[in-house]
């Protein structure tokens, strides 16, 4: 007969230090030709990524979590990750944003071959020079991620 487990504060804490905590995360930009999807590489992504016009990729160091009794589970604060255009560009236009991690080793990061999770718009997004910028909140638990824009 099967029995519930329920999962105790310390293993979740395990499984986020082991998933996040200390790794390396960049989100970018790009334009899908159509043929990308959830098993395409990083390297197929970063063929596609966006460049020019003031875009860069946000790239941070994930911090360490703690066990958050309301909801349940372990988390760490999340990360706001903004996109601008330049004042001399033309915009920004993209229709995908995708989720790379990576391990860092004498202040060199490795990332993974796969990422970690993509994002497709309904439609293209756009930026131009001097508006607000784009803008995608990033928040980490133990059980996965979630972001919002």
């Amino acid at each position: 007969m099967a029995q519930a487990v329920q999962i105790t504060p310390f293993t979740d804490e395990k499984v986020y230090n082991n998933t996040f905590a200390g790794k390396r995360a960049r989100m970018c930009l790009a334009v899908n030709p159509g043929s990308l999807g959830l098993a395409s590489t990083t390297a197929q992504w970063d063929a596609v990524e966006l460049s020019g016009n003031g875009y860069a990729r946000y790239e941070w160091t994930i911090p360490s979590g703690s066990y958050n009794n309301t909801t349940g589970r372990f988390e760490a604060p999340g990360r706001l990750c903004e996109f601008s255009a330049s004042a001399n560009g033309q915009g920004l236009t993209w229709n995908t944003a995708y989720i790379v991690l990576g391990t860092i080793s004498n202040n060199v990061t490795t990332w993974d071959t796969g990422t970690l999770g993509i994002i497709v718009e309904a439609s293209s997004v756009i930026v131009l020079p001097g508006a607000p910028p784009m803008s995608y909140d990033f928040d980490y638990f133990a059980n996965g991620f979630e972001v919002t824009s």
